[in-house]
């Protein structure tokens, strides 16, 4: 006999792996975990007519675009869509050795819309929106493409006629109100067009427009499900710019089903700025705030 009378198999020792094997294979999982999933930082900033032709341009200093600069450092973006900016006096607040700058081509005004991106983040500049334009003076949409971990996005920066925040489209009463109801088709046929081709999007910007209101006629012509839902990130949440001083954003960033997924949870931000008194700074920093959100592809 061996010894072994009860018929129980013996013990089995632990399999050991040597321990640059079991190294070799966390930095394996590691990299695929990073390859597979890409974040980014998207935001909206108008930054009140940081332009030659502002009309209060005796009003800013030089120390106020260093100011500027550093709150765009705060935000920390890889992409900005922009507002109210032309190209000379956007470059001091965003330095071209750490962005590159995509303006629209309208030239018959200093107030363009455009991105700031981050040098590094691939993309594709597409011709300008030019359908939102619908009277002389209206600015276009600036529009590019991002390659994201490989994933397409489009994007549209767009600044929407001022003057009416909240009043009713379908009678429109004012100028303002008849030549914002104008653009309002446009916009929808972009968003339609990406809905329909299955493209992931982010449109963002200056709408001049209080979507909150209950069923605002704007966002329920758009947002209207046909041929697919799309979302607002900033539904339903406050403004805390320059001391809760507006009641609601007319800032909003808009995407469609793919990009919805993508949206990291909470991560909606308002950055605001240390300076208190309104009336002395709204126009030497901006009467806006930045807003963004991050995106995980």
């Amino acid at each position: 006999m061996n010894g072994n009378s009860s018929g129980a198999m013996p013990n089995k020792l632990p399999v050991r792996f040597p321990t640059s094997l079991v190294l070799l294979v966390f930095m394996v999982n590691a990299f695929l975990v990073s390859a597979s999933a890409a974040e980014i930082k998207v935001a909206s900033w108008n930054i009140y007519w940081l332009t030659a032709e502002d009309p209060n341009q005796h009003s800013r200093k030089a120390g106020d675009y260093t100011r500027l600069a550093a709150y765009a450092n705060d935000l920390d973006a890889d992409v900005i869509a922009l507002q109210e900016v032309d190209a000379g006096f956007v470059r001091r607040v965003f330095p071209l050795q750490q962005y590159r700058i995509e303006l629209s081509h309208r030239e018959d005004t200093g107030q363009r819309t455009g991105f700031a991106i981050r040098r590094g983040i691939r993309y594709r500049r597409m011709p300008d929106y030019r359908e939102l334009s619908t009277k002389w003076g209206l600015r276009y949409g600036t529009v590019i493409e991002l390659d994201v971990g490989g994933r397409k996005i489009d994007l549209m920066s767009v600044h929407l006629k001022s003057g009416c925040f909240d009043r009713d489209l379908d009678r429109p009463a004012t100028g303002s109100c008849r030549e914002l109801k104008s653009q309002v088709r446009p916009l929808e046929s972009w968003i339609d067009r990406r809905l329909e081709r299955g493209r992931a999007f982010v449109l963002l910007g200056d709408f001049n427009r209080r979507m909150d209101r209950r069923r605002d006629d704007l966002w329920h012509f758009i947002a209207d499900g046909n041929p697919k839902p799309i979302y607002r990130i900033n539904a339903g949440e406050k403004p805390r710019c320059w001391g809760a001083r507006f009641p609601e954003f007319i800032d909003h960033i808009i995407v469609g089903p793919i990009a919805e997924k993508a949206v990291k949870p909470h991560s909606f931000e308002e950055l605001t700025y240390s300076e208190r008194n309104f009336y002395r700074w709204r126009k030497r920093l901006s009467d806006h705030c930045p807003i963004s959100i991050r995106l995980v592809f």
